[in-house]
Formats: structure tokens, sequence, C-alpha cells
């Protein structure tokens, strides 16, 4: 693509607009002023000319003198903004008629012409207004200012909005950068489906053999959970079939494994500390952890914080390409004995007054004390029940914790890429 069609200012659509509209705006206004004035004016000499027609004529109109004031009704009538002028007696019979526009509208102005505090005439004259037409021909150098004044912004906008070649490079780069790591994902995830099919194969042949229990996940009170939703307000998810979602589903998985295996490595503990409560499906996915684990706050916020990372990566790119995505949003509680919640229950009803994006936390004092230095916490707008009138919502994290979560999302990124090669 030619170099002058890349650099272009950003919203150049919008700022014409915005251009086009300023000078309707100032051209309506130029009208509307100049109307304005020329109706002060045309009041003024209206009043100014009837008084003077009245003194010029009184003498011929008692009696009335019908040459002398069709002259001087001609007289006055050569004023271009002279409409027309009649000159009646008492009786209102026309005596005298002038004007070369008589068909024009205009402001009629009318006065008595009085003789010894008697009526003796009546003097009307009509100024011609002018139209819109006449208006805008006048202010032709005003308005041809304005217009080139508009289009000198226009040029001065492109020239100081277009963004550098720097700038361009590196937008250029990233969106390269991101093209190829969800094109990695998507290998990444073709290859963990061939890889889950072939376990359960093997699965299954090896049951024939050994009958393997498997310990059920036994959740109480004494523990924390972290609900993972969809950001679902057009209802997209009952528009597509199976085939569309499921395999969504297991990279969003394969998300969530990976940044719950970094962060369980990073903060010391066992794979075994965490619990996968409900794995990815319509309805979103949840984990959990004990209280009495170490840290088990901080892994779960930043198992939160790694996969919101991931997901918003994938949402980008899938949307350019026009795919089935949605957004996320999460929820990490324990129970909550005043509305009879359990944690994973308080997690999924506190994530429901999220949008995409968003986080919080509903967590005893002690807990939340674990992170607050690290995280911002703000207090949830519209509490309507005591989960979210003691629920926080997560604002921002320092700088390290950031750079932690960018490095774990980089991780994983990168072993996906690993993997699939």
């Amino acid at each position: 693509m030619p170099w002058k069609f890349t650099l272009n200012a950003p919203r150049q659509g919008l700022f014409a607009s915005l251009l086009i509209v300023s000078f309707a705006l100032h051209t309506f206004l130029l009208v509307l002023a100049t109307t304005h004035q020329l109706n002060a004016n045309r009041a003024s000499q209206g009043q100014l000319m009837t008084t003077q027609l009245v003194t010029d004529s009184l003498s011929e109109l008692e009696p009335a003198n019908t040459v002398s004031l069709a002259l001087l009704a001609d007289r006055y009538a050569t004023n271009p903004s002279v409409a027309s002028i009649r000159i009646l007696d008492a009786n209102n019979q026309v005596l005298a008629t002038g004007g070369l526009t008589k068909t024009r509208q205009g402001e009629v102005f009318v006065r008595e012409a009085l003789q010894n505090e008697k009526k003796v005439g009546t003097i009307e004259i009509t100024l011609i207004k002018s139209s819109i037409g006449e208006i805008l021909r006048t202010q032709w150098l005003a308005i041809l200012l304005s217009l080139l004044i508009h289009g000198l912004l226009w040029l001065a906008y492109r020239a100081i909005a277009r963004p550098s070649r720097t700038e361009y490079l590196a937008r250029i780069n990233n969106e390269s950068r991101l093209k190829h790591e969800i094109q990695t994902l998507t290998q990444a995830l073709e290859q963990e489906q061939h890889n889950a099919a072939v376990a359960i194969a093997q699965a299954q042949t090896s049951v024939k053999t050994k009958v393997k229990e498997t310990k059920p996940v036994v959740l109480d009170d004494n523990c924390i959970a972290l609900n993972i939703q969809f950001y679902d307000p057009k209802q997209l998810m009952d528009s597509v079939n199976k085939t569309v979602s499921v395999p969504y589903f297991n990279l969003c998985q394969i998300f969530l494994n990976k940044a719950a295996e970094l962060c369980v490595q990073h903060y010391k503990l066992n794979s075994s500390d965490i619990a996968t409560v409900h794995k990815f499906d319509e309805q979103g996915a949840t984990v959990s952890m004990s209280v009495e684990t170490p840290n088990a706050v901080q892994c779960l916020v930043m198992i939160s914080t790694v996969f919101q990372l991931l997901s918003d990566v994938l949402y980008k790119r899938y949307r350019e390409e026009k795919r089935f995505v949605l957004q996320t949003r999460s929820a990490i509680s324990s129970h909550v004995e005043a509305m009879h919640l359990t944690p994973v229950q308080a997690a999924e009803r506190l994530v429901q007054h999220l949008v995409a994006k968003e986080s919080a936390l509903h967590l005893p004092n002690e807990l939340l004390k674990e992170i607050s230095d690290r995280y911002q916490l703000v207090s949830m707008p519209n509490p309507n029940n005591v989960l979210t009138r003691h629920a926080f919502m997560m604002n921002g994290m320092d700088g390290e914790v950031a750079e932690l979560a960018q490095t774990f999302r980089t991780e994983i990124l990168k072993a996906k890429q690993s993997k699939a090669s």
C-alpha cells in the first residue's frame, strides 16, 4: 500500500463532518445577524422617510394638489429600498402613488398627516425586505473567507494529527504480532484437540483392564472461589452451534489451565492446592482454593488477571477475523453467611453485576489486607444486597504486579507457539 495512503490522520471523516457542521452554523449565524441588522436599519429608515414625506406633502394635501404629490412620491421612490409609496387624503382616497417595484413584498410604514390637529391625509411607504438569496449575495466575501478558514483547518488537522512513521510502524508491528499469536494459539488448540482424542482412546482401552475411581471435588465454606463468565449482552452464545463454541471453550480452558499452572509455581504452591470446580462452557468456569493455603488470594487474583489479558488478545484478533468470540469478566468470593451462599455460588452471583473486562472481590477483611497494598480496590456501584455492599472492584494494580501478569501472558503465548511448532 502506498505510503501516502497508510499514514492518514485518525478519524478524518468525523473531523470533516464537524467542519461541515461548523461552516453551516457559521453561515447561518452570519445570515441571522445580517437579517437582524437589516431589520433594524429598515425600521429606522421607514420611520424617518414617512416623517419627512409628511412634512414635505403637508402643504399640498389641503387642498389636494395631485400633480405636486405625484412628483413628490416619484422623488422619494427613487430610493432603491422603496417598493411603493401611496399618498391618501383624509377619506383614504389615493391621491398619488410611486415606486418601481410595487409587487415586491416588504414592510409597510404608515403615518398620518395632521394640520392644526386635523387629519388631512395618510402616507404609506413600503420598504423592500431582502430575501435569503440577496443576503447571501451581499455576504459572499465573508462566506468565502469562512470556507477558506475551514479548509485550512482541515489541511492543518491532516498535517498535525497524522501519525509519525515510527508510530505507524509500531502499530503495524503490534497488529502483526497479535495476528501471529492468535494463529499460533489456533494451531495449538488443534493440537490439544488431537491429543485429547488420543488420550480418550487410551483411557477407553485401559478402563477395560483397570477401574480407576476419581475422587470428586469436595467444597465447603472454608474456601474461596474464582468464577469467570462471558459477557454476552447480545446473547450471541445462543446463535452459534457446538462446532464453533466447543473449540472456543477448549481454548479458554487452556488459557485458564496455563495461567493457574504458572501462578501456582510462582507462589510456591502445589497443583493439588487448586481445584477445578467447573470447566469452561456456556456458563464460564470456576476454580477454588482453601483459605488455609498460603497466598491463596494472591494466586487466584493473579490467575484472574492473567486470564483477562489472554482473553483480551483473543477477543481483538477474533473480532478482526469476524469469528465468534466474547469478552470475559471475573469475580472471587468467600461464602456469604447472611445470604446462605457458598463461595462458588457467591462468585457466580457477584460476577453477574460486572461488565466486560471487570473483576470484583468479596472477601473477609483479613484476606483483603493481603492484596490491598498491591491492587486498587473501589466499592461496587449501586449495591443492592449484602453481597454487593461488601464487595470491591479491582480498579488498578502496582507496576510490579502488572509486569508479572504481562510476563505470564507472554510466557503462555510463547509456550503455545513452541508447542505448535
